[in-house]
């Protein structure tokens, strides 16, 4: 039986130990939005302005943490 090694973590790969709060809020950004276009493509109406408000919501967040 071999013992596996573990490897250095490449700073370019993001794990929950790499990243921060604006990097995870950044990719639920991306998430929602991703969904949205799949809801629109879907025409599911009503969850499309779920997905907007919470879009505008998390972006409100963002720029809050930016400034």
């Amino acid at each position: 039986m071999t013992v596996r090694r573990r490897l250095p973590i490449d700073p370019e790969i993001v794990t929950l130990a790499t990243n921060d709060e604006r990097d995870r809020i950044a990719m639920v950004i991306m998430q929602l939005e991703m969904a949205l276009a799949l809801a629109r493509f879907k025409g599911l109406t009503q969850l499309v302005s779920h997905l907007e408000a919470a879009i505008d919501e998390a972006q409100t967040l963002q720029s809050r943490q930016l400034n």
